[in-house]
């Protein structure tokens, strides 16, 4: 769908269902251009206040919508409490990208300006422990992805493995992280040797698995080099002394 008749569907389908909105802003793939003809809409809708925030998938005819109710603070919330720490700002990237479908006005500008803030600001850096924790399961996933000799467990792990690997490389290099195509997209942007390896190690993981596997093993080795390598002996995770149960059943 393009951005024109999405604006159209929102403005006389969706609008008038939330007439106390202030800023509706169409992002994802339809603002970015980018859109193919099963593409969703992603609509943020915001508010001078909600009670709470909410998440909705609605159809509009034949059209997916995925609709985002916040006022400010729950916009923020979520970008700072739910989404950041995981190295992921996905609402301040559809505010950034977006196209807004209503006039402008002094929300809209706070919005803007407080989401272009919190996205240029970037992740906070991987602490010791959370660089330790994806190191460590980076490397036994080498491991297992090495010595699997069934197709399917193969490809498991490997999908796995494509998803660790780029979030580290994202991660550890000061940039926001995704999932799916995102994931996919950032990396590229961010690491684009790193991307074309991983994509050449899946496209022949199913003819040539060894092949692929040596891919792999050098990928992960010169991605975490830089970080003290691959981790499996010495990592000591203690529990939190309250993390027992008070009574244990007969």
């Amino acid at each position: 769908m393009h951005i024109d008749a999405a604006t159209t569907l929102v403005r006389t389908a969706l609008l008038p269902r939330w007439p106390d909105a202030k800023v509706a802003i169409i992002g994802g793939s339809i603002a970015r251009g980018e859109a193919t003809p099963t593409s969703d809409i992603d609509l943020l809708l915001l508010f001078e206040h909600v009670d709470q925030a909410w998440r909705d998938t609605l159809k509009v005819g034949t059209q997916t919508v995925e609709l985002f109710g916040h006022d400010l603070a729950t916009f923020d919330y979520f970008c700072r409490v739910m989404d950041g720490p995981a190295g992921r700002m996905p609402l301040a990237a559809m505010v950034n990208d977006g196209v807004s479908v209503l006039p402008d006005s002094a929300l809209l500008q706070r919005l803007r300006r407080h989401a272009r803030q919190l996205y240029d600001a970037g992740p906070a850096p991987l602490t010791a422990e959370a660089m330790a924790r994806q190191r460590y399961a980076i490397t036994t996933l080498l491991e297992d992805l090495t010595d699997s000799t069934a197709p399917d467990e193969t490809l498991a792990i490997a999908v796995h493995l494509y998803g660790a690997l780029a979030d580290f490389a994202l991660r550890a290099a000061g940039a926001w992280s995704g999932h799916g195509r995102h994931l996919a997209r950032r990396l590229k942007a961010t690491a684009p040797v790193l991307a074309a390896d991983l994509m050449a190690a899946m496209a022949t993981l199913a003819t040539q698995p060894e092949v692929a596997k040596a891919t792999f093993d050098r990928a992960v080795r010169t991605t975490l080099a830089p970080h003290g390598g691959l981790l499996l002996e010495g990592l000591m995770l203690p529990a939190p002394a309250a993390w027992r149960s008070a009574e244990v059943p007969d």
